[in-house]
């Protein structure tokens, strides 16, 4: 795997290890995140990382990136496909109901500065 790839994997084994403080150390302050298919969107990244926070703490605590089908690197981007896992502890519209496992396949665009911080990520699925 070529280093930004690496680098992304690092980004989503902190975030399947709730290492919040790891995945800050990555990710530049003004981060352009979206999730286009829940309909969120942010530019900071210490507000992303307090959402992503409460819905490991709050909703969803198993939730994780299962291992990638696909990565590809294309210049200063990594696209990584894979699974996204989880039980909710609430009903959550899009993901399933409280105490039902949800599998979704995501699709992450992780965009990467000359410096290697992440300055963007962009989720569909």
């Amino acid at each position: 795997m070529a280093d930004l790839a690496n680098r992304a994997e690092r980004l989503i084994q902190a975030y399947n290890a709730k290492d919040f403080n790891a995945m800050a150390d990555m990710m530049a302050l003004d981060v352009d995140f979206a999730h286009y298919n829940r309909d969120f969107t942010l530019t900071s990244r210490d507000a992303l990382l307090e959402v992503l926070r409460g819905f490991a703490e709050n909703y969803v605590p198993d939730r994780r990136f299962e291992d990638a089908d696909l990565v590809l690197e294309v210049g200063d981007t990594v696209i990584r496909q894979s699974w996204y896992v989880g039980t909710p502890s609430v009903d959550l519209p899009g993901f399933g109901k409280a105490g039902t496992v949800f599998r979704l396949k995501f699709c992450s665009f992780i965009r990467f500065d000359g410096d290697g911080c992440i300055i963007e990520w962009k989720d569909f699925g």
